[in-house]
């Protein structure tokens, strides 16, 4: 993409203060240094379909930045990759080069951990599914290295027993040491009472008068001459066998470092390659997350020049003023318009506007979403120029005038149909008559080769071009006239006025000075002037008899809600009354029913019985009678709903009915189990799920066809009591936290009842800690479970639990 640093764009439109804040948000290192390529151009997206697809990340994210689980462990990451270069080279990698990759594979982990059902982005989907599972190189690290980043005494026996030989040494040679001190210090030649280590070697301080009644090594004097540093001869040996055991030490070190990078070399290019997936999304978040704080919104990129901004503005004003106090405006801008001409006062916003149509051009080809109330549409630019500024240069000898002129002369070399030019003031710093003609011809040169430019101006004769000229779309900043004051609001369509000297008097110019400049108006600009007065009067009427239709159709929309209370209101009233009637109703039938009870009694022959029962059948028939009149009269609609619902010939049949028995094969989804049905009792099921009964609601079962009775999950056991196996390890990485809880206690009691098993694995991973620390509270509580412990080396480290049952 052709560009000229000289045009100035970071600077001028706040690209680079928008990068440095979209830079803090970022988690890794990695994910920073590809944020900031973004300050080059030639990191932008280099076509359309590129630009839509760095938008479609953003948006995918935006929903995700609330999940600790993905970017909690990117914290503080640094750059493994040169590690990682060095390793392929055959070099051996240091502790603290195995720690930063250890935490990149701990991230990769909780990143592969989340439930693929919980991610609706189909790219940020794609990329988790690229991930490589870390637990075969965890596995190498785990049991090299302790949690607080330092290598484990138990990498090796051998650097388990030189660590203990070694503090051994230290133990006996502080005993002598304190032995020696209190008796030097009793004959007066210490020079402080406290031993030191020079070189590597204990030694004491030794006043220099009195060296010569100490028997030892000299290694060191003080500074001042006052003290030497001693290794007394009762040391000498031990000191000796450290040092030997400090070296074997190293050695030792070495070799289990060396033995580690053999082991991960063949891992590197699927470590590299997680660590660009994660750091690629690590910078688009930081991209989402600053978008979220200027209540940004993804860009739809188009081929068609046009701009529809609704209430947006310079994402950088978030960062200077409230919120609440950020002057939005609606920007609707294109084809067949290529140029749009910002007129108005001095300081009313016509160069923020400016910047911000600039600005939402890169946003759309670099990810970053922009300032809207709903999705914003931006054409894509393949360049972008600007001439914002005095341009003059005492160095390289140039006035403003030849400053603009030679941006405009690389802008005309440079231009292609899809460019953008951004111009502040297209006519200025020379003769105003000359300048307008030169401005002019720069303007119709630009849209005539179809670029779309944005350009401020105060000359009246641009003004008025824009309406002969379809080209070109007029705009005008707002203008309180009560407050003297501009509102920094946009009105398309509407050329305005400069307001100079309005301006001068408002920042405190005598008003004998405006009076005077008033005097030197010509008489064409003064008609202008009011000719742009009386528009700019039309227009501020249309504009406030907008917001009036606008405040009377919420005031229409108030009395509709008003109106809805009010109307359901009055229903719940009727249904009160209704059931009020119905109730009365009802009692008095009951009355009557018992009294024809308490008859049957004393009934003593079959006539008596027959009139009882007609007397009930009566009571019945009134009854119904009465309560369907009752709600006819309070509520005719509801009763004309419920006689049809009531009516047989119009009830709908269910389409079909599960047909269940027992011995049918049904799944029960919240214990990831299956098993088959033992007893059918209403809508009470009992299931047996191995060695296990349980009691079901049929609403908690799945009917599994002939093909999925055969299909077994991971999770799932076989479940027929004949032929019931437990396997002797369970897998819960991917499972969501009470799902593995709960297969994990109905595996463990399976196992247990089955007595086919004294020891068992779950395997958890590392990643968060959290199901590992679940599945730790769970084994303390279950009476059946003997002790349980890390997997260790060879058996999934601490990202398994080995389990021991009880069976004595």
């Amino acid at each position: 993409m052709a560009f000229s640093p000289e045009f100035g764009i970071n600077r001028a439109l706040e690209w680079n203060r928008l990068l440095d804040l979209a830079h803090s948000e970022t988690r890794t290192v990695p994910g920073k240094t590809e944020l900031l390529k973004l300050q080059s151009p030639e990191a932008w997206a280099p076509d359309i379909a590129s630009a839509r697809l760095m938008q479609q990340e953003t948006q995918e994210v935006t929903p995700l930045l609330d999940r600790d689980a993905l970017w909690g462990p990117l914290v503080d990451l640094i750059d493994p990759l040169a590690s990682l270069d060095r390793l392929s080279r055959g070099g051996v990698l240091e502790v603290g080069e195995w720690v930063i990759m250890r935490g990149w594979l701990y991230a990769v982990d909780s990143w592969i951990q989340v439930p693929k059902d919980e991610i609706r982005g189909e790219l940020f989907k794609k990329a988790i599914s690229r991930l490589p599972d870390p637990y075969t190189i965890l596995k190498i690290l785990d049991p090299v290295l302790t949690p607080e980043g330092e290598l484990s005494e138990k990498a090796s026996p051998k650097l388990a027993s030189l660590y203990s030989e070694i503090r051994s040494l230290k133990r006996e040679i502080s005993i002598v040491l304190d032995q020696l001190l209190k008796n030097f210090s009793q004959k007066g030649i210490l020079q402080e009472n406290f031993t030191d280590v020079r070189d590597g070697r204990y030694v004491l301080p030794i006043k220099i008068s009195s060296q010569n009644e100490v028997e030892g090594t000299i290694y060191e004097a003080s500074a001042s001459r006052q003290t030497v540093f001693v290794e007394p001869k009762e040391v000498a040996s031990l000191n000796n066998r450290l040092r030997q055991r400090q070296n074997d030490l190293i050695q030792e070190i070495f070799v289990i470092l060396e033995g580690i990078s053999i082991r991960i070399k063949p891992f590197i290019s699927e470590i590299t390659e997680a660590i660009e997936i994660l750091a690629h999304w690590d910078s688009i978040q930081g991209k989402a997350r600053l978008g979220r704080h200027y209540s940004g919104k993804p860009i739809q990129v188009t081929e068609e020049r046009y701009f529809s901004l609704t209430q947006t503005a310079h994402p950088m004003l978030w960062w200077s003023l409230p919120p609440e106090s950020i002057i939005r405006n609606e920007i609707e801008f294109g084809h067949p318009a290529r140029s749009l001409l910002l007129t108005g006062p001095n300081t009313g916003g016509k160069t923020v506007l400016l910047k911000t149509l600039g600005l939402a051009g890169i946003c759309a080809r670099t990810g970053f979403p922009f300032p809207a109330t709903d999705h914003p549409t931006v054409p894509f630019f393949d360049t972008f120029f600007a001439d914002l500024g005095d341009p003059q240069s005492i160095e390289h000898h140039l006035s403003s005038f030849s400053g603009h002129v030679f941006r405009f002369k690389e802008i005309l070399e440079n231009l292609t149909e899809r460019s953008l030019i951004l111009i502040d003031e297209l006519n200025s710093a020379t003769d105003p008559e000359e300048g307008a003609a030169f401005g002019r011809a720069v303007l119709e040169t630009i849209m005539s080769r179809d670029a779309m430019i944005v350009t401020t101006t105060h000359d009246p004769h641009l003004k008025a071009l824009a309406v002969s000229d379809q080209r070109i779309l007029n705009a005008s900043m707002e203008f309180d006239e009560s407050a003297r004051t501009p509102t920094y609001r946009m009105v398309l369509g509407v050329p305005g006025r400069s307001r100079a000297l309005e301006t001068a008097e408002r920042l405190g110019i005598p008003a004998a000075v405006i009076q005077l400049a008033k005097k030197y108006l010509s008489k064409e600009h003064l008609e202008f002037e009011n000719l742009l007065a009386r528009l700019e009067s039309d227009t501020q009427a249309t504009i406030q008899a907008k917001k009036e239709a606008i405040s009377l159709r919420e005031e229409a929309e108030r009395l509709k809600q008003e109106w809805t209370v009010k109307t359901e209101t009055s229903v719940q009233e009727m249904m009160e009354r209704t059931q009020q009637k119905l109730r009365r109703i009802l009692d008095q039938a009951q009355d009557e029913v018992r009294a024809s009870v308490r008859k049957l009694d004393e009934i003593k022959n079959r006539r008596e019985i027959d009139k009882t029962r007609s007397t009930l059948n009566e009571t019945f028939s009134q009854s119904s009678t009465q309560l369907e009149a009752a709600l006819t009269e309070e509520a005719p609609e509801i009763a004309k709903i419920l006689a049809q619902k009531l009516n047989p010939l119009t009830k709908e049949l269910p389409a079909r009915e599960i047909q269940i028995e027992v011995g049918t094969n049904v799944r029960v989804p919240k214990w990831k189990s299956t098993g088959t049905i033992l007893e059918i009792n209403g809508n009470k099921i009992k299931v047996t799920l191995g060695k296990i009964q349980v009691t079901l609601s049929m609403d908690e079962i799945e009917i599994l066809s002939s093909s999925q009775t055969s299909k077994q999950g991971k999770n799932q056991f076989k479940t027929s009591p004949s032929t019931f196996e437990t396997p002797p390890q369970i897998d819960l990485r991917g499972d969501r936290f009470d799902e593995a809880m709960t297969a994990l206690a109905l595996y463990l009691d399976q196992a247990y009842r089955s007595g086919s098993h004294v020891e068992v694995t779950v395997v958890h991973g590392l990643g968060t800690g959290v199901l590992r620390e679940g599945t730790h509270k769970l084994l303390k509580k279950l009476p059946y479970v003997k002790k349980f412990r890390d997997g260790g080396a060879g058996h999934g480290g601490a990202g398994a639990t080995l389990i021991e049952f009880d069976r004595d």
